[in-house]
């Protein structure tokens, strides 16, 4: 088996989040949502893997700004893992942080209830597909899960003809990200040995429900370390937002929302000009959907940098140190993926996302509806919340965990 040549297929996982402006009072959302099922248990499993994967990508792009979806990442992962086998579906299944390969069908039946809530969500749109060699069949069983509970399309292709099956591929992104995310894959990536691509995008498109005021952007300085800042264009905007300040773990953490969906945007910002580092480091102990729920209200000044980040990252090195290497080697097993039964492995997993925050909106994820779930602040003048120096952001849903996760460092 040594000498074997092992055929090879590809995850990529892109993730995008667009926005526009539309001000208006804050309401109610009137989701029926998934965290108060059985499903509470794997979206907090995914908030694990959401901020472990964060520790080890921040810690790649060393000081730069960063910005992954570990919502993208973990259903082109779980897709895959559907068709794996023996120590590689352990490894996987350990490492998506959903316990033992023994809990397949609990993923595939959550990742089905997610998709289906999912169709009727205007703020956000995920699409699955997957591209498999011409001539080759997929298994039932894992055509059977691929479409319906990861609801995913399914298409022919030639990889030998790697220039053609490239453009197939990136065509079928720029669609679904609205033309933002192009070039994702490269022809020296495909080749006659390629038996199957799986794509996965996210793609949000969301309003603010108070939107800053462009007249009130003006350049304000950002401290990029403890002594030297320069000037970016710094938003403004006073009202009624939640509002937490974590004092024990030295952060305080601003709550942004979107009109017509229940997901939000954390801000989650050292009390130190220094200390990204110090909470970067204590984030494992920090549950965002938690957090959610233990938010004040209170009348608040905002300052918040516009940004706009393009991150690309090839997820190899990041998912073996989460104890996924097993499915990048010789010695991986995905028997349920294909009827010919060829020892395959996954030779690239790649993942390109792009966030931009403006007055109008956020290219990252979005939501409404905070009503009784929140405590009226008991601060009795206005805070301040001063976002000039390096900070972490999240987009989170309480039914759907966490979509976005991201660093400012600096950005101009």
């Amino acid at each position: 088996m040594g000498s074997t040549v092992r055929r090879t297929f590809i995850l990529l996982a892109i993730a995008l989040v667009f926005g526009e402006s539309y001000q208006r009072e804050i309401e109610d959302a009137n989701l029926q949502g998934l965290a108060g099922s059985s499903d509470a248990e794997l979206i907090q499993q995914s908030n694990d893997f959401a901020i472990h994967l964060y520790k080890q990508v921040s810690a790649e792009a060393r000081d730069g700004n960063v910005v992954v979806s570990p919502f993208s990442i973990s259903a082109c992962v779980s897709l895959a893992a559907m068709g794996a086998g023996g120590l590689t579906a352990e490894e996987m299944f350990g490492g998506l942080r959903y316990g033992k390969a023994d809990q397949k069908q609990r993923v595939a039946d959550f990742y089905g209830r997610l998709m289906r809530q999912l169709v009727n969500e205007t703020s956000i749109a995920v699409a699955n597909t997957l591209y498999v060699k011409e001539g080759y069949t997929v298994k039932r069983s894992f055509h059977e899960v691929a479409t319906s509970s990861f609801q995913s399309e399914v298409h022919e292709i030639n990889f030998a003809q790697n220039e053609a099956a490239a453009k197939t591929i990136n065509d079928w992104v720029e669609k679904r990200t609205n033309n933002k995310i192009k070039n994702l894959i490269a022809p020296d990536m495909l080749d006659d040995f390629t038996r199957m691509v799986l794509v996965n995008a996210v793609y949000f498109k969301g309003k603010w429900t108070y939107r800053f005021n462009e007249t009130n952007t003006r350049p304000m300085p950002f401290w990029v370390s403890e002594t030297k800042s320069h000037d970016v264009p710094m938003m403004y905007a006073k009202g009624r937002f939640g509002y937490r300040n974590v004092e024990a773990k030295g952060f305080s953490v601003l709550e942004l929302s979107y009109s017509g969906s229940d997901t939000k945007m954390l801000v989650l910002l050292p009390n130190e000009r220094n200390g990204l580092a110090a909470l970067e480091e204590t984030l494992p102990s920090v549950n965002l959907v938690e957090l959610l729920n233990r938010m004040g209200k209170g009348e608040v000044e905002v300052y918040l940098p516009k940004f706009k980040i393009e991150f690309s990252l090839d997820l190899k090195d990041v998912l073996t140190t989460l104890g996924m290497g097993r499915m990048f080697s010789n010695a991986a097993e995905f028997p349920d993926l294909l009827e010919s039964n060829e020892p395959l492995k996954i030779s690239k997993a790649v993942h390109k996302a792009f966030i931009e925050v403006n007055e109008e909106g956020t290219k990252a994820a979005a939501a409404s509806g905070f009503s009784a779930k929140f405590r009226v602040a008991k601060a009795p003048t206005v805070i301040k919340f001063k976002a000039d120096h390096p900070f972490i952001y999240a987009l989170v849903s309480q039914d759907q965990g966490v979509y976005f996760i991201g660093r400012v460092s600096n950005p101009a």
